[in-house]
């Protein structure tokens, strides 16, 4: 599938979307499979320790992660994760999501950099991610995020998730469709990019 029918009777290749939108701000967008993580192991895991790290005293679950962790294929982990890389190749956005039961699309993590968190690389990757998802006849999006952590929590809302439980009074349950996720996301991302080119200098 190359476009996507939206509920406006509009039909987007998000693929190329993605990587136009990308490729303006000087990024790039690449799918996480065992051939890029093996050799990058290193880079990998100081990016998300790194940021595991900055949080450790906000989030009391952003512990740390081992090799193990990273290299674990779980169920078509290495079909639907990704990273954003600038031009030198810099990791500035890294997501693993894998497959529940038959149709479900899990959200295992998603860091951004500090220097790079108001670039709207995580709604980039949202549509990405969505768009692979609905290629492979998935059907939903689903994860838990700490219930402090408001501001990634409002935008996944803006994003289409809705909540559906809280584990443990520590993390809320987000879930959506992708059809939905993938069409609010992109309506969200035009809205603020063109908000943003009609500000004043």
């Amino acid at each position: 599938m190359d476009y996507l029918k939206m509920s406006m009777n509009k039909y987007i290749d998000f693929h190329e979307f993605v990587n136009t939108n990308l490729g303006n701000k000087g990024f790039k967008i690449r799918p996480v499979t065992e051939e890029y993580i093996v050799p990058r192991l290193n880079d990998v895991m100081s990016f998300v320790n790194g940021i595991l790290k900055e949080y450790e005293n906000t989030y009391k679950l952003w512990t740390p992660k081992n090799k193990e962790w990273f290299l674990n294929p779980m169920n078509k982990k290495f079909n639907y994760s990704y990273t954003i890389e600038d031009d030198m190749g810099k990791i500035v956005l890294l997501n693993f999501s894998s497959v529940y039961g038959d149709r479900l699309l899990h959200n295992h993590c998603t860091y951004v950099d500090k220097s790079y968190r108001n670039y709207n690389l995580a709604k980039l990757h949202m549509i990405k991610v969505c768009q692979r998802g609905i290629e492979d006849n998935l059907t939903d999006y689903e994860g838990f995020w700490d219930k402090y952590n408001n501001g990634s929590i409002i935008l996944h809302l803006k994003m289409g998730f809705r909540i559906e439980s809280m584990r443990k009074d520590e993390q809320l349950l987000l879930r959506g469709s992708l059809h939905e996720i993938i069409e609010r996301t992109y309506n969200l991302y035009c809205k603020e990019s063109n908000e943003s080119s009609n500000s004043p200098a």
